[in-house]
């Protein structure tokens, strides 16, 4: 059996990561999450249990060897940290953290502790423990101004703390590789969208946002003159990349930092023409707001090198994807 731990497990990322992983029957998914930005409710036979019980929990032991372990609490919690020392698992997938950059520029010190911290404090334990971790980071580590598309060795221009804080760990990880032979990749998520991302929570992206706004009868927003552009990449492509890292060795590779991204870009006005095609045309400007970027495009040429990855679906599928699942 393949134990796995994936931190923000019940979250809209790491959920359809701890899915894929299940389809495995030989795989066993120790969820840790905190329930902040939970948008799954696991229907699967699983095991649930509060953080200060996994130093008692044996799985070994369980008479129903669930493939499912839920553990609610925070990811850096000693229990969870003790697991990991104690060398349960083969990777530990980090996703957990406070992504929304707003909220991220109004609270940059409890923001710092969230993404920064405790990822370290994971990163760590996995060093000392030879278990291999696969850290989620972003596309914001490259602010503004950076070419077009974007490579990994991309001058990096943070205009956020969250952006900051990812950049940061992903430093740390690189020392933490030459001090303790961590065994690490980091992937730079470029603007995720899909099925099961909620729209009324203060980390909700636009297209998770506007479907909300469209779902209860109200105004969808759009930031400044709307000509900002992202590289939306699907939710399940993301989920993708992880399991692909994970199934290659990585413990002397060169490469250790990967875009995750299409290599194209929509301007949120281009993708609120899909919602006026379907008959929603209700929006309300607002202000461009201090943090965001205004362009991103990846250049994912490392990924289809190393890993023979590539995005496979396409923002037209992806939206009617989203749309059905919203039942808009």
């Amino acid at each position: 059996m393949n134990k796995y731990l994936v931190t923000g497990g019940l979250g809209f990322i790491g959920s359809v990561l701890v899915k894929q992983l299940l389809e495995n029957p030989d795989n066993v998914v120790f969820v840790i999450d905190d329930l902040s930005n939970s948008s799954w409710e696991p229907e699967v036979p699983h095991r649930s249990l509060m953080v200060q019980l996994m130093d008692i929990y044996d799985w070994d032991s369980d008479s129903e060897k669930p493939n499912l372990v839920i553990v609610e609490g925070n990811c850096s919690h000693h229990s969870v940290i003790s697991a990991i020392g104690r060398k349960m698992f083969k990777t530990v997938f980090h996703l957990a953290a406070k992504p929304r950059v707003q909220w991220c520029v109004e609270n940059p010190a409890e923001s710092t502790g969230e993404n920064f911290f405790k990822s370290i404090q994971l990163a760590e334990a996995c060093a000392h423990s030879n278990t291999k971790f696969i850290f989620s980071s972003t596309s914001a580590v490259y602010g503004d101004g950076v070419q077009m598309p974007t490579q990994e060795s991309s001058e990096t221009n943070v205009s956020s703390p969250y952006g900051l804080a990812k950049l940061c760990v992903e430093q740390y990880l690189e020392l933490y590789e030459k001090l303790y032979n961590l065994d690490w990749v980091a992937l730079r998520y470029f603007n995720v969208y899909g099925p099961g991302q909620v729209g009324d929570s203060p980390y909700s992206t636009a297209i998770a946002a506007w479907c909300h706004k469209v779902k209860n009868g109200e105004p969808m927003r759009s930031d400044g003159d709307g000509e900002q552009s992202r590289d939306m990449v699907f939710v399940q492509d993301i989920a993708d990349a992880n399991i692909q890292i994970d199934q290659h060795h990585t413990r002397e590779m060169n490469n250790r930092i990967y875009n995750i991204g299409t290599g194209t870009r929509y301007t949120n006005n281009m993708i609120l023409d899909y919602f006026k095609a379907k008959g929603y045309q209700n929006i309300i400007q607002a202000p461009a707001r201090p943090g965001d970027v205004k362009h991103t495009l990846a250049d994912n040429q490392k990924m289809q090198e190393d890993f023979n990855w590539s995005p496979e679906t396409c923002l037209d599928e992806g939206l009617k994807k989203t749309f059905e699942w919203w039942n808009i």
